[in-house]
């Protein structure tokens, strides 16, 4: 221990810029600063943080907000400047059952803290999570309304909407057949002139599809398993959800980030990409229930599934540019030109094509009924639907 030993020391007031040179005694629980002008002693639990620096250390002093506060900083090795923290830590875990808890935590090995910080954190974070789930139920279904409302009006005045008698047919009868009997939204379609190969929906149960899906579907089963899944995300409220959860982890974030974690920078780190990390997770766990969701509708009617993994499988060979074909040129191309549509598109978007998610589907469709309507209106009407849009080309946003 240090039994009366001196260090080289400089002491900062809080008022001037220009330290005191002199030298510390370490005695005991006590350090006594003596320089020309002053002789200052102190205990060691005083100091309300220790700082290890590449040449010994400084020891804060009653910080206060309205000034700078009163610094020691004491040049040693790192050995005593090792030391003379444990000494420091072993006086504040002895002030009350707090301290102690929270200076044993700052003992610990940063690795080992690390991991059990993260073990918290996802015990914490499973229960707070499931908690949100439950918070959405207490939302009143009128809130999804406006929410949807307000996105309705951004959408139809930012692009061409070219509905015809023929998709209004063609909707309204797919609507019939695929919506729950319980359902308590109210359900529309509209098609929007682009040649983006999408769809997606509102929360108040606006549903879009773009005229370049409607061009490409190979069969009315494609575009029905579509509807399906995206009229899933509006019953299962994925967007009120999806807004909750998201609102939950930044008041998550704030709350730890906010107050800040003094010298424990990695765990403001390991937060930050932890919530990164569920957010994304939210948007696959809602994908995954849509899809899930959408098959269940299409049995149920006894409607065919294999449209869906059809629709997603070509979707798959346009991103991965596996198919060269003329038409999907003139997608790939529409869809880098569009940047309008490219930002509200990537925001909404509800069914990104992957392998995991085919995957998924090849399970469930092969389980069970597979369904045999595969067409809900005649060929006639669905050649005019697949010809929407057609004479609008390149007019994907106003």
């Amino acid at each position: 221990m240090f039994q009366n030993q001196t260090f080289t020391s400089r002491y900062f007031n809080g008022v001037s810029a220009v330290p005191e040179e002199g030298t510390v005694l370490i005695h005991g629980q006590t350090v006594q600063f003596t320089s020309s002008d002053t002789n200052h002693k102190i205990s060691l639990s005083q100091f309300t943080e220790f700082i290890r620096t590449h040449n010994g250390c400084k020891l804060v002093l009653l910080p206060d907000e309205r000034k700078e506060s009163p610094t020691l900083e004491i040049f040693c090795t790192k050995e005593e400047s090792k030391l003379l923290e444990k000494i420091w830590i072993q006086n504040k875990k002895s002030q009350s059952h707090s301290s102690a808890l929270f200076y044993s935590i700052r003992e610990m090995n940063p690795l080992v803290l690390g991991v059990l910080s993260l073990l918290v954190v996802s015990i914490v974070g499973f229960f707070y999570f499931k908690g949100l789930e439950v918070v959405t139920n207490f939302i009143p279904l009128s809130m999804d309304k406006s929410l949807g409302d307000s996105v309705q009006v951004k959408m139809e005045t930012g692009f061409n909407a070219c509905d015809s008698k023929a998709t209004d047919r063609f909707f309204a009868e797919a609507l019939k057949q695929i919506v729950p009997k319980d359902s308590k939204h109210q359900f529309t379609v509209s098609v929007l002139a682009s040649e983006i190969p999408n769809a997606f929906a509102l929360s108040n149960g606006k549903i879009y599809f773009f005229s370049g899906l409607l061009n490409e579907a190979k069969s009315q089963e494609e575009v029905l398993g579509v509807l399906a899944h995206e009229i899933a995300h509006i019953e299962k409220r994925h967007h009120m959800r999806n807004l909750v959860k998201a609102g939950g982890t930044s008041l998550a974030i704030s709350l730890v980030i906010g107050p800040g974690l003094g010298n424990m920078e990695f765990l403001e780190t390991i937060t930050e990409i932890g919530s990164t990390i569920l957010v994304l997770k939210f948007s696959r766990d809602f994908e995954t229930e849509a899809d899930i969701t959408s098959l269940d509708y299409l049995k149920s009617k006894n409607i065919s599934t294999d449209g869906l993994l059809s629709f997603f499988k070509r979707m798959e060979e346009l991103e991965n540019g596996d198919n060269e074909s003329e038409d999907n040129e003139v997608a790939i191309s529409a869809k880098e030109e569009s940047s309008t549509a490219n930002q509200i598109t990537d925001f909404l978007s509800t069914h990104p094509a992957t392998k995991e998610r085919m995957k998924t589907l090849e399970s469930l469709i092969q389980k069970g009924k597979k369904g045999t309507i595969k067409k809900i209106v005649s060929d006639k009407t669905w050649k005019e639907v697949q010809s929407t849009c057609l004479d609008l080309k390149n007019s994907d946003s106003k």
